[in-house]
């Protein structure tokens, strides 16, 4: 007994492999990595409370509201911070970081060199530069920036580092009065900065940001104390210790974060407040010391630039960032990354331990073992992230639990469901797959009627076949159109169509039914494009094997889309009905497809369809074609043509729509000789040589000038055929 259940687990087994390279690989796509960095933040989130005080040695200095309404709007004249640097001489700070960039002149050079003649009395001051792309400007190639100089031991690929050929600079007497620091900390692809880059790229030389810098000068050291290996860390022989700083590949080390009210933050105008009144007194006790600290001087008021998402919010004055790297560093607060091969290892136990009650238990236990599993993991990543701050991944592991069992439950219907699967097969012979999984699902039989749903119809239909007929012998057409019919359906399929039925060579589909989506007028003119590129694949394909008549060389499919709301349903009589559609919407598509011919084009589709295809995305090129009352209806409708994917559009394309939009706009507006000399030359540049808009136009035109609509015309042309 024990054998033939170990037997029957075969599947399972072979699953706990793929599942395990399906989740890493998963981990490896942008959605993966945007998906762990998500539930990180909830654990920032979570241990917020917990958060022990940054490191005493870092104080922010902060631009706030309070220093605005004191000192003036921003940004104000350096001799304010002038006034700060002499002031901070009464008790000189270890380090002074300016997250400010002073690289424009003032309007008056002398509060720049006020400024700077403050700044240089002490050696201890940093003002940032940014390596940023600069019109007009030369690859930097210097090797100082301010009087920071390019660090020389430097191990691993300088391209992989982020930065720049060009660096945005401090005003050049405030430059050469200081250290520099780059504040160059792009945001990831979801704008939270979780990385910061601890050396940066210019021109061909490294040079250190300003949480490297600061702590150099902290350390009173040069950065000819520094070595980079990259992926690997930054080490530095400082003057008090060693230091070990693990990065990454690009030189960057990944923010611990902790809550921003963990940080002294001593705002601007108190600060020079506090160092007036206090200048010659003794330092109170109930306001953060200043002598000896690391300031990082920034912006924290509401509405300055300097503010951006963070874990702990979306507007975080963004110079917490600068303060957080190095209070991680001066207290070895780093996030720790557990042993992979251990993860890995326990990860196959926690999934082999959900076999058996999955695959074997009652149904309540084989739901319920799963969620234990998971909800274990989950609490244990949270409980050690905030303990230790180990970021053990969440995304993959729960992923792979969920693939694992999901699996191995499936399998387990599957077993038990295989009688419902021969009656699925028998009765997927007489109606709609659709509607066989629909019966299956609700276990009750199919009722005749339907319901109201948003879809896009879909009807297809080769020009000219009859002519087809004439020139092949039964058997060589239905070769043709099983081929044709095949290949043309797998796309419907595969960009989230239904099939409602083939009428001879013509295909009626939906998008948006039996399932709803989003996108469903999008995946209906994205099938449309695809199924006029394979056509030409298939003519290609005719013509290398030789033996077909030339009609079939010269096949094409117009098609007509219309976005909206149909009835869906089985419909039919009682014995034998059809998931279909039915309505005003359904009626407008086929006519699109009519109406294709008479505009010269091979997809045609209406204003409702482009609107809700563009709203979903924006990657089609789209001609609008005229505002027509089709034959049967009364209101009239915008119709386009579908031209293709942006980004394959050819330039002589574009040149067309642009001189059939021009034209356009005068045949509005009644120029009918200007609008017939624009659509002569858009007709040049047609793809379509024999029948295009442009000709229609053109014919129009003449058509209009020998007979002008009413003084009331509003554009609007009646069809006279379907």
């Amino acid at each position: 007994m024990r054998k033939t259940k170990l037997r029957s687990l075969r599947f399972e087994f072979l699953l706990l492999p793929l599942a395990l390279l399906l989740a890493l690989g998963f981990s490896q796509t942008h959605l993966g990595e945007e998906l762990e960095n998500l539930t990180l933040d909830w654990r920032f989130k979570a241990r917020a409370a917990s958060d022990p005080p940054a490191d005493p040695e870092v104080l922010v200095v902060g631009i706030d509201e309070d220093a605005l309404a004191k000192l003036g709007r921003w940004p104000w004249n350096r001799e304010v911070h002038a006034q700060l640097v002499t002031l901070l001489a009464t008790r000189p700070p270890a380090a002074t970081a300016f997250d400010l960039l002073f690289t424009e002149p003032s309007a008056d050079p002398k509060q720049d060199q006020v400024f700077a003649d403050a700044l240089v009395q002490s050696t201890t001051y940093i003002t940032a530069a940014a390596a940023e792309t600069l019109e007009h400007s030369k690859k930097f190639e210097a090797e100082y920036v301010g009087n920071t100089k390019a660090i020389a031991n430097f191990k691993g690929d300088i391209r992989h580092l982020i930065g720049n050929d060009t660096v945005l600079l401090p005003v050049t007497i405030i430059g050469e009065s200081s250290h520099a620091g780059l504040v160059n900390s792009p945001p990831g692809a979801d704008g939270v900065r979780r990385q910061i880059p601890l050396v940066v790229r210019c021109g061909t030389r490294v040079f250190p940001s300003l949480v490297l810098q600061a702590l150099l000068t902290l350390e009173a050291v040069e950065t000819d104390a520094v070595e980079v290996v990259l992926g690997d860390s930054i080490r530095i022989q400082g003057t008090h210790k060693a230091w070990q700083i693990p990065i990454d590949a690009r030189g960057q080390m990944t923010i611990n974060y902790r809550h921003p009210d963990t940080f002294k933050v001593f705002p601007y105008a108190g600060l020079m407040g506090s160092l007036l009144e206090f200048k010659d007194k003794e330092w109170p006790k109930d306001r953060p010391p200043v002598a000896g600290q690391i300031l990082f001087i920034g912006q924290t008021a509401a509405g300055l630039a300097d503010l951006g998402p963070t874990p702990h919010g979306p507007q975080t004055p963004l110079v917490l960032t600068h303060a957080n790297a190095l209070s991680n560093i001066l207290s070895g607060d780093y996030l720790k990354q557990p042993d992979f091969l251990q993860l890995i290892g326990v990860w196959v136990l926690m999934a082999l331990l959900t076999i058996f009650p999955v695959r074997y238990g009652p149904i309540w236990l084989a739901l319920l073992a799963p969620t234990l599993i998971i909800g274990a993991y989950v609490f244990t990543a949270f409980y050690h992230f905030r303990l230790e701050s180990l970021h053990l991944p969440l995304a993959w592991p729960v992923l792979g639990f969920m693939l694992v069992e999901g699996c191995a439950i499936l399998h387990r219907l599957v077993i038990e469901l295989r009688a419902k699967s021969r009656i699925t097969g028998m009765f997927g012979t007489f109606v709609s797959p659709h509607v066989v999984k629909q019966m299956i699902a609700s276990g009750e039989e199919p009722q005749l009627g339907g319901h109201q749903a948003e879809i896009t119809a879909f009807f297809s239909d080769i020009a000219g076949f009859s002519a087809f007929s004439e020139k092949l012998t039964p058997e060589r057409l239905v070769t043709l159109m099983n081929d044709y019919l095949t290949e043309m359906t797998d796309i419907l399929h595969d960009n989230g169509g239904t099939l409602d039925k083939f009428i001879g060579d013509a295909i009626v589909g939906m998008f948006g039914a039996p399932l709803t989506f989003a996108g469903h007028a999008h995946g209906a003119c994205r099938a449309a494009l695809l199924i006029q590129k394979r056509q030409i694949e298939l003519r290609e394909k005719w013509r290398k094997e030789g033996t077909w008549p030339d009609i079939v060389y010269e096949m094409k499919t117009r098609i007509g889309l219309n976005s909206g709301l149909a009835i869906i349903g089985n419909m039919g009589s009682r014995r034998r009905f059809n998931y279909t559609m039915m309505g005003d919407t359904v009626n407008l598509a086929a006519r699109s497809e009519s109406g294709a011919k008479s505009y010269g084009v091979y997809t045609m589709i209406t204003g409702e369809t482009k609107a809700l295809a563009e709203k979903h995305q924006q990657d089609i090129t789209y001609r609008f074609l005229d505002r027509i009352i089709v034959k049967g209806r009364s209101k009239p409708v915008e119709m386009y043509e579908l031209v293709g994917f942006t980004d394959e559009v050819s330039a002589q394309t574009v040149e067309c729509l642009s001189l059939f939009e021009q034209g356009i706009t005068a045949y509005l507006a009644q120029n009918w000789d200007e609008s017939r000399a624009l659509f002569e030359s858009s007709a040049t540049r047609e793809i379509h040589e024999d029948a295009n808009p442009s000709l229609v136009m053109i014919a129009r035109c003449n058509d209009m000038k020998l007979n002008p609509p009413e003084a009331d015309w509003d554009g609007v042309y009646v069809m006279k055929t379907k």
